[in-house]
Parts: structure tokens; C-alpha cells; sequence
């Protein structure tokens, strides 16, 4: 059985190539493979006012490469990011364990 970490980082690779190449490089998550994503993967965090202007923008950030596409490196940066806002977020809450033991 794997650990709740190896599911995690399972999950994260997966994800990304469950979305990645429908349109295109099998490797890279062009605006629309991206937006479906967030829209299916990440549904509380992802707004449904979001605009197609906003979905430009946050592709523009995450697109380091400037490529017109977002790889592996820069999906996973972004994710860790996130996980860097919400361990800020909630450092300062009181300890109690997230999951029973």
C-alpha cells in the first residue's frame, strides 16, 4: 500500500498527463488543456467567474518559458507555490492534527 505522500505525488504526475497533449504536445498543457484542469482538479480554488482574460493572465504566469504551453516543471512550480500559500495561510492556526489518526 503506498503512503499518503507517494499517492500525492502519484496523483500530482497523473493529473498532469491526463490533461497534457489532448491538443497537442503529450508533454505540455496548452490554455485550454490548463483551463479544464483547474476547472475539473481544482474546483473550489478555481472560480466559475473567472474570465477568458483571466485564464490568459494566469497562463502568462506560469508560462516561464514563454512558449505558449505550461510543462511538467512549470505545473509542478506552480503547485508547489500553492502549497507554499497554504502552509503560510495556516501556520499560524492552532495545532490540530488535519487528518485522524
Amino acid at each position: 500500500m503506498a503512503s499518503p505522500l507517494e499517492q500525492g505525488l502519484a496523483a500530482v504526475l497523473c493529473t498532469f498527463q491526463e490533461y497534457s497533449g489532448r491538443c497537442g504536445d503529450k508533454h505540455k498543457l496548452c490554455q485550454a488543456e490548463l483551463k479544464e484542469l483547474l476547472q475539473k482538479e481544482l474546483p473550489t480554488w478555481t472560480p466559475t467567474e473567472l474570465r477568458e482574460c483571466d485564464y490568459n493572465k494566469f497562463m502568462s504566469v506560469l508560462d516561464s518559458d514563454k512558449d505558449g504551453e505550461v510543462d511538467f516543471v512549470e505545473y509542478v512550480r506552480s503547485l508547489a507555490c500553492l502549497c507554499t500559500y497554504c502552509h503560510e495561510y495556516f501556520k499560524d492556526c492552532p495545532p490540530e492534527p488535519p487528518c485522524s489518526q
